[in-house]
């Protein structure tokens, strides 16, 4: 498997292109952008801003919030939970567009469940928008039907071992090995060894 290291910046520049290219490009304008969180809420709150100056003499964007769980570990997945939603979908109406904002697809488990919900309430699925960072795509497994819509990246994964383990350096701790620690955080950073060193002995 790939390891790969993403920092917080990067993110939040691919969140902005993808949003001017949702604006510019595709005129599309959500009433209500849904952060799946805790994943998606980097990438979400920049799509966020980038509305709310784009948009600052019109109607507002509202930024709502979800709980959905779908991963117990880094590699083993459990069934997706919804604990929660700070606007539910029981209050769209007729003719709102939707915004989904996730950091990953992967199994696709999280955005199918979410989508379904949506869908349910009924938004045409032109209406609803995915967003996600890092779109994966294994041609060697069966796909759901509710896919990505805008990704700043796909990968073609063809076999398991070209699959990657992403970890998002705006929010993700749990996973890290000691080497990782070194190069990541503490060579920039010193005073975050006494921090993590204290968290990771724990583990």
């Amino acid at each position: 498997m790939i390891k790969e290291f993403l920092p917080y910046d990067k993110v939040r520049n691919n969140a902005l292109k993808i949003a001017h290219k949702i604006y510019t490009e595709d005129h599309f304008v959500p009433d209500v952008l849904y952060c799946s969180l805790r994943g998606g809420a980097y990438m979400a709150n920049v799509i966020s801003e980038y509305f709310k100056i784009v948009r600052k003499d019109k109607h507002p964007v509202l930024y709502a919030a979800l709980v959905a769980r779908s991963y117990s570990g880094v590699k083993s997945h459990s069934k997706v939970m919804i604990d929660g939603w700070t606007y539910p979908p029981e209050r769209l109406r007729p003719g709102d567009k939707v915004m989904l904002v996730d950091d990953i697809y992967d199994s696709g488990d999280t955005i199918q469940a979410l989508a379904d919900i949506l869908l349910d309430r009924g938004i045409p699925r032109e209406d609803l928008k995915i967003v996600v960072h890092d779109y994966k795509h294994f041609t060697y497994k069966n796909q759901h039907e509710i896919i990505p819509d805008y990704y700043c990246r796909k990968f073609e994964i063809t076999n398991p071992d070209e699959d990657r383990w992403i970890h998002y350096m705006s929010h993700e701790l749990v996973g890290l090995s000691k080497e990782d620690l070194e190069e990541y955080y503490y060579k920039d950073d010193p005073e975050l060894k006494d921090v993590l060193d204290a968290v990771f002995a724990n583990r």
